[in-house]
């Protein structure tokens, strides 16, 4: 009989981490597509772009997109979901993927749904930096070994074992003082152990990169890592507009405080996403007739939707452009948040 097998990460006081190898989240996401897939009731969309929501009388009635032949559609649905990651793309440094820009965020602020401590941004001191941007992240453990952090001098500027927010803090002062875009990280002072065993994965992406752990400082970056702040949500996954559910990342339910555990995210992922759908499932037992609030609109024309719920059509004809304003007004309200929270 195959057993759980269970790990510890910082700050965690014993060993509670589900984990495989060092591709936990790859392999719980790849099971998860792969049962979804066999679904007959689920149809998944890809290269499909959330535009906008459609606003109706008595909440969400659904969505706008974009599909992967540049077609604007109007898809109705009697509840929303929204499971739309972090803001990674809105930021040069990154461990997130680049299309994870803070969509649901955006749309909130456009229609004035409830958002809760945006200024919660969790930056990770250590990334492999490249000029393409492509963030891979280099574990704390690392530095728990005992590499050294260097300036471009070869000097050693902070404690590697102070907090995430203070190492960050400290690379960025450096890169400014030293006019650099990283500091450099070398795992040479670690002597009691093999790098290549004990780090394999780095081990591989950085000889990929053109640096050998074993022989080469590697240059390092902080790199936005997780968004704990988002759209507000209640233990039920509600938003603050009816019929509008958030989940995950995107979301704020307040596990998490101004800064989450390692390996936490499952949390917010996997038990408040069983909340909004049990959540959805009674309210659709006691109600039978909930998809009667928007049936004569079924079938209408995108500019009939367009004039009954407000949608500023022209606004995605670029966009590219469309895009970098969802990022310009998700970083003001960051910054804004930040100042009313401080």
């Amino acid at each position: 009989k195959q057993q759980l097998r269970y790990t510890r990460e910082g700050a965690h006081s014993t060993n509670r981490i589900l984990f495989h190898e060092d591709i936990t989240g790859e392999e719980i996401t790849s099971k998860l597509l792969n049962q979804v897939k066999q679904r007959k009731n689920i149809q998944i969309l890809t290269h499909t772009t959330m535009l906008d929501i459609l606003c109706g009388e008595k909440g969400c009635d659904g969505i706008l997109l974009k599909t992967a032949d540049d077609q604007i559609k109007a898809v109705f649905a009697d509840d929303v979901i929204w499971a739309c990651g972090g803001i990674g793309g809105i930021y040069d440094n990154s461990t997130n993927f680049p299309h994870l820009t803070g969509d649901a965020v955006a749309i909130s602020i456009r229609h004035g749904i409830r958002l809760k401590n945006i200024s919660y941004v969790q930056i990770h001191p250590t990334t492999l930096f490249s000029k393409d941007k492509d963030r891979f992240l280099i574990s704390e453990s690392v530095r728990g070994e005992g590499a050294h952090l260097y300036n471009k001098n070869g000097e050693r500027f902070v404690d590697e074992l102070l907090p995430r927010d203070v190492v960050s803090n400290a690379i960025f002062k450096q890169m400014e003082k030293d006019g650099m875009d990283h500091v450099w990280l070398s795992f040479l002072p670690i002597k009691d152990l093999d790098v290549r065993t004990r780090f394999p994965h780095i081990y591989q992406r950085c000889l990929e990169e053109g640096y050998d752990i074993t022989k080469d400082w590697i240059p390092v970056v902080p790199a936005q890592h997780y968004f704990m702040g988002g759209v507000d949500v209640d233990l039920c996954s509600r938003t603050s507009m009816n019929h509008l559910y958030a989940a995950g990342e995107t979301c704020c339910n307040g596990v998490h405080g101004a800064n989450r555990l390692a390996s936490n995210s499952l949390l917010e992922s996997l038990v408040f996403a069983e909340s909004a759908a049990k959540d959805i499932v009674a309210k659709r037992l006691a109600n039978n007739e909930a998809s009667q609030r928007f049936q004569e609109y079924l079938g209408k024309d995108l500019a009939v939707l367009a004039k009954h719920y407000g949608l500023d059509l022209a606004a995605f004809r670029d966009m590219e452009r469309y895009m970098d304003e969802n990022k310009r007004k998700i970083r003001d309200a960051i910054v804004k948040d930040k100042k009313e929270t401080a």
